[in-house]
């Protein structure tokens, strides 16, 4: 048997055509080399191609184990996770909007009964919606979006600076912070962009660390509003920066890569104390002074925070505190206002208990772990990083969400994943959940520099080796 007759066999059994292009040229070169080896024994060059051929053992039943190994394989756990998470969310919206009274006033706040469908029914359309967006996104080949991350990078900040600068989206405040969430894809972008610059050194880090400058300068300036989501967003895309050196991407030393990103970062905090300190408007000042000192200012902004320490101290273990929030007239704050996609969980906790509510909560923490673990034992270099990126960005906004809900920390937040509403938020959260299915679906058909075994017993593919007969050669 020929080569192209063995290689047509073989690539006849395998259905994806990533993992058969790769198989068939991986093959062919082992061959080649095989065949050029048995030359330089001494053999005639039509007998050292038949004899590498046949060594390589039968076509279809080598294809059919590629085929059984390098195909799409979803990870199924996760897509229950989402959907688990998915239709609590809902539940939740439900019992806290439309189940519970205060006095004679349904719980139902004047701006969600603003029409006669309402946010909660808006936001189930919003779900399905995303569900869709994610199944979308994850029946993609991520690599493909990581190979090309630096002109898809610029495309987005481009395409957020013009929609804010001409008036496609309009102003709130002096600002757009409705787009302050899709920042957040900024992140599974720069995984792309930290795996383009492996191997070129200062070069290559100086480049991402541009990348930094150019998301915060598009999230501070273009966008404006929310600056707590673009600090996170700048605070997950450090620690990739960091995890990229500590790995020796950039073929600097380990000690070297960590240095630089230590100096980079405390240069940093000098910078950003140098600017607090001389360079903040006085509303900007005042702003900074009521975080901190919330008590000191609350007829000067820190309402919000003295507010919802008052209402943490009413929570019960196991049920409702209207009637405590009643008497002590904090019931304005949470039903009626726009608070639904800030304050969601301190909104839970008021429903149905504290309790209840830290279990909910231990369900979050049961699901990033698992996530963190199916990144970090992600093979693949580039989705290992975009997968971190994306479960980083996941949970970083939700411990500020729920810090926030009970008193603590500082600046705003997009919300928490799956329970709170809008539909910029509910997208950006579902796509980067796309990402990181397509990540674990693609696991066995994206691999990098595929490795030869470097003599005839075997050749790798992925994770597959087709073992080869070893013969003698006088």
């Amino acid at each position: 048997m020929g080569i192209k007759e063995y290689l047509d066999t073989l690539s006849g059994q395998i259905r994806s055509r990533k993992a058969r292009a790769m198989a068939v040229k991986e093959i062919e070169d082992h061959i080649n080399d095989q065949a050029d080896f048995f030359e330089s024994q001494g053999m005639e060059s039509q007998e050292a191609v038949q004899e590498a051929v046949r060594q390589m053992g039968d076509p279809v039943e080598a294809g059919v184990e590629l085929d059984r190994i390098h195909r799409p394989d979803m990870e199924w756990r996760l897509f229950g996770w989402i959907i688990l998470f998915s239709v609590l969310g809902l539940v939740i919206q439900y019992i806290c909007f439309y189940c519970c009274r205060i006095g004679d006033v349904s719980a139902q706040s004047k701006w969600i009964l603003g029409d006669s469908t309402g946010n909660f029914v808006r936001q189930c359309v919003y779900t399905v919606i995303g569900l869709a967006v994610m199944a979308a996104v994850c029946l993609m080949d991520y690599s493909v979006m990581g190979k090309h991350a630096s002109l898809l990078a610029a495309c987005f900040l481009v395409l957020i600076v013009l929609s804010c600068t001409f008036g496609v989206i309009r102003q709130i405040n002096g600002g757009h912070p409705q787009l302050k969430c899709l920042l957040y894809l900024f992140v599974p972008l720069y995984g792309g962009i930290l795996y383009q610059n492996r191997g070129k050194g200062w070069r290559g880090m100086g480049l991402c660390y541009l990348w930094i400058g150019a998301a915060f300068l598009v999230g501070a300036e273009g966008i404006g509003g929310g600056l707590g989501v673009v600090i996170d967003v700048i605070a997950v895309c450090l620690m990739m920066l960091f995890a990229a050196a500590c790995k020796g991407w950039f073929h600097l030393s380990k000690k070297s890569g960590i240095k630089a990103t230590t100096v980079l970062l405390a240069l940093m905090a000098i910078s950003a104390g140098l600017f607090v300190k001389f360079g903040l408007k006085p509303y900007q000042a005042m702003r900074l002074k009521v975080w901190l000192h919330p008590e000191q200012y609350a007829d000067q902004g820190g309402y919000s925070i003295v507010t919802i320490r008052k209402i943490v101290s009413s929570l019960s273990i196991n049920r409702d505190c209207f009637k405590i929030l009643e008497k002590r007239g904090l019931e304005d704050f949470l039903y009626a206002g726009k608070s639904g996609s800030d304050f969601m969980i301190l909104r839970t906790a008021v429903t149905m208990g504290l309790f209840k509510t830290l279990c909910i909560l231990c369900l979050f923490c049961a699901f990033f772990i698992y996530l963190f673990w199916q990144a970090s034992h992600e093979k693949n270099q580039m989705g290992q990083i975009m997968g971190l990126g994306c479960t980083m960005m996941l949970a970083v906004e939700t411990v500020r969400n729920v810090m926030y809900n009970f008193g603590i920390g500082l600046g705003s937040t997009g919300g928490i994943p799956f329970f709170s509403y809008g539909w910029v938020h509910t997208m950006a959260i579902y796509m980067l959940l796309g990402i990181l299915l397509s990540i674990y679906r693609y696991r066995n058909l994206v691999w990098e520099d595929p490795v030869k075994t470097g003599d005839s017993s075997g050749l790798r593919i992925g994770n597959y080796v087709i073992r080869v007969e070893k013969k003698p050669v006088s």
